[in-house]
């Protein structure tokens, strides 16, 4: 039996789409939050699982990287 491999990414690919580092990716691989299969020495993630990964995860932490906000902090002064 031969799996489809076209909906498979490597770890750094997976990094790249959650906004993470690759390390982060092995901990969700052994969480078990994302589907993984091992080639040889490299692990590929399913990306239907990252896709589901982004829309259940929690909204805690920094935020994401980017142009930072402006926080006005006007207290009445001119």
């Amino acid at each position: 039996m031969t799996k489809d491999l076209t909906k498979y990414v490597t770890t750094r690919q997976a990094a790249e789409m959650l906004g993470v580092v690759t390390d982060h990716v092995y901990r969700l691989i052994e969480g078990e939050k994302l589907r993984s299969i091992r080639l040889g020495h490299e692990w590929l993630i399913y990306v239907p699982s990252i896709e589901k990964y982004q829309q259940t995860k929690s909204k805690r932490g920094r935020p994401p990287s980017g142009s930072p906000r402006q926080v006005e902090t006007n207290n009445g002064q001119s």
